[in-house]
């Protein structure tokens, strides 16, 4: 499978037999570039409009928004798992869907934006991710330290931030992706495209920064 990042939430996950995942589409927000993708699947964490902007997918893709167990392609599972946008049961912010996608023999992991710790009965639920996609930039999900207390509960193979504070977003009031690097004391150079799989998963880094699409 190809991974590609366009900031914030927004990632494409394209599978050998051609299927696009699109996850948590944003329109116009911050100085992101306008986006129109193409996909099968997209996949909404929360309806924030920086997360559920369909308008930019092109096609009749199946949309996937709440809490389940879904089949909405051949040899795909997705399952949502609820969880909550702040850390005081979604009083503040909400809820959150938590995806895990089982595709080509890999688990991959959209924590939206979650707010809090999950906790024994969501971890497993989740179940051990390939592939973490993570949010770290804090105010309104998880911050670097609990983004990295965190990953060590998932125990992921690769972790993957997304969410934080990029060019395109410097008046957001979020923390840049160094924060959470330092924490770790990791330096990895960002990646434009990332492509792996069953075969390669346990010779790829542990810790993955990808670059933003223009």
């Amino acid at each position: 499978m190809l991974l590609r990042y366009f900031g914030h939430s927004l990632f494409t996950i394209t599978l050998e037999s051609g299927t696009v995942i699109l996850t948590d589409p944003y329109n116009r927000f911050c100085r992101y570039p306008r986006r129109s993708l193409k996909a099968d699947i997209v996949t909404v964490s929360h309806h924030h409009y920086d997360h559920d902007a369909l308008e930019i997918v092109q096609g009749r893709p199946a949309v996937l928004d709440e809490p389940g167990y879904f089949l909405p392609a051949d040899e795909v599972i997705i399952t949502g798992v609820p969880t909550f946008h702040d850390n005081h049961t979604g009083a503040r912010r909400g809820k959150n869907v938590v995806f895990s996608i089982e595709a080509e023999g890999l688990r991959i992991v959209h924590l939206g934006d979650l707010g809090h710790l999950p906790d024994e009965t969501q971890i497993e639920a989740i179940g051990r991710p390939d592939l973490l996609f993570i949010p770290v930039g804090g105010t309104y999900t998880l911050d670097a330290e609990r983004a990295a207390r965190c990953a060590e509960l998932l125990k992921p193979r690769v972790t993957i931030p997304m969410h934080y504070q990029t060019r395109f977003s410097e008046d957001m009031g979020i923390a840049p992706v160094s924060v959470f690097l330092q924490l770790l004391h990791a330096c990895p150079e960002p990646v434009m495209e990332y492509s792996v799989s069953k075969e390669t998963i346990d010779k790829q880094p542990a810790l993955l920064v990808m670059d933003i699409q223009e």
